[in-house]
């Protein structure tokens, strides 16, 4: 089963990168996500402990993810309750923000995944596990743009 394990120091503060990352509504922000839809209301934060999101990738691909930690502004923790059209057995996401100064944040993101799919599966996964690391990287990039600009 492979384990994507991305960690990334930016200049943004902890609490507003948090925001911004659990924002799902405006997820489409990030490279690769056309929408991101809240399909369930978390609680008692909206975004929070028991939300569902569903985030469209382009194409036919799409993931339900439901919240299952919410510490904020420390770290929160999903996973992969339904995806289309491959299947994705979803073990862990996971992403945590250490406050490494008023403006500098640690940011180590985690997911553990197999797409249980006869034959091509366990090939596809190691294919995709690259290319999930980019994708996190790039996102957490992204949102440490706009904490920065938020704070501006």
């Amino acid at each position: 089963m492979p384990t994507v394990h991305v960690e990334e120091i930016v200049d943004a503060p902890r609490d507003a990168l948090f925001a911004i990352l659990t924002d799902h509504e405006n997820a489409d922000r990030f490279r690769g996500v056309q929408s991101c839809t809240l399909i369930r209301d978390g609680n008692p934060d909206r975004n929070g402990l028991g939300a569902i999101r569903r985030v469209h990738l382009g194409g036919p691909a799409v993931l339900d993810e439901e919240i299952v930690v919410f510490d904020p502004p420390v770290a929160y923790e999903y996973r992969v309750i339904r995806a289309r059209p491959l299947p994705v057995k979803h073990t862990l996401g996971r992403v945590e923000l250490e406050a490494l100064g008023p403006n500098r944040t640690k940011v180590t993101w985690v997911s553990t995944f197999e797409i249980p799919v006869p034959i091509i599966g366990k090939r596809f996964a190691s294919h995709a596990a690259p290319r999930f690391a980019r994708a996190f990287r790039t996102t957490i990039q992204t949102a440490a743009a706009l904490a920065l600009d938020a704070a501006a």
